[in-house]
Order: structure tokens, then sequence, then C-alpha cells
């Protein structure tokens, strides 16, 4: 008789029966292994995130083109998902426009969504949280990414692929945006928050923390760069961080293989920041510099078992070039 399967913190699962591969991708925090992912691979659906800085000169969405590690594999590109009217880049669309894009993208709230990308862990937390901040909870990260599914030894699909659906999904989320805009008329609204505003923090809920500290923030951004002692890569944004906020790069955060280190690891990371994580302590924001790395650092907390962690995010871009905006600089206060 075969054994039965039993669920682990990382989404890996013993051998056994396949009925209940659901409960255990449900059961886990936010991770799954590429093992784990491999073997039940036909009941999942995969999503690539990749986006790329743009020093990086790479193409997310051109790479997708070329390979994906499943044919069905969906591409969601985090960047032009979103309010292109925004202040900073990236930031969320109002919800009617990124469930346009889901909609475009043959993605339901039911299926088993597994995302990942090329970097091993980066814009794929990302996605992970745009999907949370809009009610879509069926969803894990792969950790480590296409490059754990390649050091695996896993296959690929490498079949040209066009970019007639890439194209379909970011034009329904445009095309949802317009339409918001024009029933608006003047009064256009901006910081949008999902359907979980628990998750989403924006430019006035952080000025307004400054006074009554309701949350704690963290900063995900290099320690060089918090502290203010280097140049921001974006032209016009100052040096320095929010006044009050403690630093963990997120990198601290994962190994040489950009997989999450163990949960004790990063309790003792986020601890020794100054960070809070006991039962009762005040909620957490992320910040980083445009609200892609924040996520990482929301991705482990979630792993320690902190919930709700928001973004800020307009985060550091948004904060840093509002001349009116307090800074601070030098190490945490």
């Amino acid at each position: 008789m075969e054994a039965r399967r039993t669920s682990s913190d990382d989404g890996r699962a013993s051998a056994g029966d396949d009925d209940d591969f659901v409960e255990t991708f449900r059961s886990n925090r936010a991770l799954i292994s590429c093992a784990f992912a491999r073997e039940h691979a036909d009941g999942l659906t995969f999503v690539d995130a990749s986006w790329h800085m743009p020093d990086a000169k790479r193409s997310g969405r051109g790479e997708y083109m070329k390979s994906r590690l499943r044919p069905e594999t969906r591409f969601l590109d985090v960047d032009a998902v979103s309010d292109r009217d925004a202040r900073a880049p990236h930031q969320l669309p109002a919800p009617e426009a990124f469930e346009a894009a889901m909609e475009a993208l043959r993605l339901k709230r039911s299926d088993n969504i597994v995302v990942y990308d090329r970097n091993g862990m980066f814009s794929a937390a990302r996605a992970w949280w745009m999907f949370r901040a809009h009610g879509w909870d069926n969803v894990r990260v792969l950790d480590g990414g296409a490059p754990a599914w390649r050091a695996a030894g896993y296959d690929e699909d490498e079949s040209a692929k066009g970019e007639e659906e890439i194209l379909a999904h970011i034009d329904a989320c445009a095309a949802a945006m317009r339409t918001r805009r024009e029933n608006e008329g003047e009064a256009k609204s901006t910081d949008f928050k999902g359907t979980r505003e628990e998750l989403v923090k924006t430019k006035a809920d952080v000025l307004k923390n400054l006074d009554d500290r309701s949350f704690q923030v963290v900063d995900a951004r290099g320690a060089a760069r918090f502290r203010g002692e280097t140049k921001e890569p974006r032209e016009g944004v100052r040096s320095g961080h929010i006044p009050g906020s403690r630093n963990v790069f997120f990198g601290e955060l994962l190994d040489d293989e950009k997989k999450f280190k163990s949960i004790d690891e990063m309790r003792r990371t986020f601890e020794a920041s100054g960070l809070d994580l006991s039962a009762g302590a005040r909620p957490i924001v992320a910040s980083c510099g445009t609200g892609v790395t924040a996520c990482i650092v929301a991705l482990g907390l979630h792993r320690c078992g902190v919930e709700n962690v928001a973004v800020y995010d307009g985060s550091w871009t948004e904060y840093g070039i509002d001349p009116e905006c307090p800074l601070a600089t030098g190490h945490p206060e």
C-alpha cells in the first residue's frame, strides 16, 4: 500500500496518491519547490512573471517567447499591468483592469497558479503580491524560479511563441483603465489598492504614519541606498529613507541559489533589524525602490508567519522625489 502524501512548508510532498496534492499546494506558506511543481505540473497553471531592471538590458517578454517551463505557461507583464498614469513605475491598476488582464490570460481564481521568474526570486514575488492584493489567494511562487528548474534537469518548452496573448492582456488592462478615466472625468483617482486594501499602502498612509506610528516600515533596498550614501538610480529621487523605517536588504533573505533561506534564518535577520515579529506587534509595511523587491520582503515575512504584510506601492521613487516628504539618512533611528 502506498504511503499517504504529507505536506511541508515548501510544498514538497512524499510519494502517495495524487488526489490530495491540491491540499498540499494550498496549505504551504506561499512557496512550492521545483520537485513538487514538476511532479504535479498537469494540475498547475504556470505563469512567467519575469521583469528585469532597465540597466540589465534584458526582456522578460522576449525570453518567454523563446522558452518557458511548460508549453501552456502564460506571461504576466508586471510592469505593463499597471496604472500608466501613476507617479511611480508599475503601480497597481484599477481592480477591474487587473481582472480584464487576467481574463485575457485565461486565468481563473480556481486555478492552482505557480508564478516564477528567470532571476530565481525577483519579480515573481511582485506578481504574487499583485494577485493577493486583488483577492487571488490560490497563487504560489516557485522557489528558485527558472534557474532552479534548469538546475534540477527538468525540460523546458522551446517552441516559438508569438506576442498575441502577451499584448492582449496588456491591451485589456489599458482599455479598462481608459474606460475608468473616461467615466471619472476630471476627478481622476490614483493610488489603487486592489480589493484587499490592507495589503497596499500609499504615500498619504506613510506620511500619516510618521506621526501616529501605527505600523512598522521595512526598506528592502541595500544599506548604502538606505543610509543615503549613494545616488539613487532614478533621476530626481533624493537619497535617504523614510524616517523611522528599518532596513532589511532583500538579498539577505535568499541563499546563493536565489531560494529563500530557512524561516529561522529569516526571522533572525528581521529581528536583528529592529522589526517586531511578535503576535501583538504593529503591522509591517515593506518598501523599496519601485515596489518590486519590497514584495520579496513581504513574502519572506509571510513565510515567517506574519500575516497581511502590506507593500508601499509607490515606494522610495514616489516618496523620495517629493521635496515635501521628510527623509532621514544614516543608520536607523
